[in-house]
């Protein structure tokens, strides 16, 4: 149900083009750069939907505002936007999302176990199997199913799939092993 919402997540000011979770935020670039070639075209970016295209130009406001967390949400949710509109981009933007997150997994304490299940499926997704297999062979997590996530992940990278799933997948994959 969060992803229906997508749409609802980031605003673009009509008349500047300034793309935020709220258009009442404080401008963070210059103006100059939002009327810059390489943001409206979002760096030669030809994206299907108009929402990849949002969830491009904020990845590119965060980088500017050397926001990597935020960079990174950007270009994880413009991929999924291209997933849904079936764009081919999807694959571009979660390789860029792959070097994104390699940046934030030491500076997040909290968010560090997430992040590397994430990872693992980006990976994966981007048919980097045996990179896949030889960074998360050895991990073992405290959450079990965190364990069963990795578990299904490299099991999936070993059968060269890179599909999506769901984690209902991996509860269904588990069951059928006991």
């Amino acid at each position: 149900m969060q992803r229906s919402t997508m749409s609802t997540w980031l605003v673009e000011c009509p008349h500047c083009g300034y793309v935020a979770g709220r258009l009442e935020n404080k401008l963070e670039v210059s103006k100059d750069f939002l009327k810059t070639e390489e943001y409206l075209t979002c760096e030669g970016n030809e994206f299907v939907s108009g929402l990849s295209k949002r969830f491009y130009r904020h990845y590119m406001i965060s980088k500017k505002e050397h926001d990597s967390g935020s960079e990174f949400l950007s270009l994880l949710h413009c991929a999924w936007t291209c997933d849904d509109s079936a764009d081919s981009l999807a694959l571009k933007m979660r390789e860029m999302a792959l070097k994104s997150i390699d940046k934030i997994i030491p500076e997040s304490e909290k968010e560090k176990e997430n992040l590397k299940l994430i990872k693992a499926d980006l990976l994966r997704r981007t048919c980097q199997f045996d990179r896949l297999i030889s960074e998360f062979k050895d991990v073992i997590h405290e959450n079990l199913l965190f364990n069963d996530i990795i578990t299904f992940q490299i099991e999936l990278a070993m059968a060269k799939n890179s599909d999506c799933y769901t984690i209902e997948d991996v509860i269904k994959n588990k069951e059928e092993q006991v």
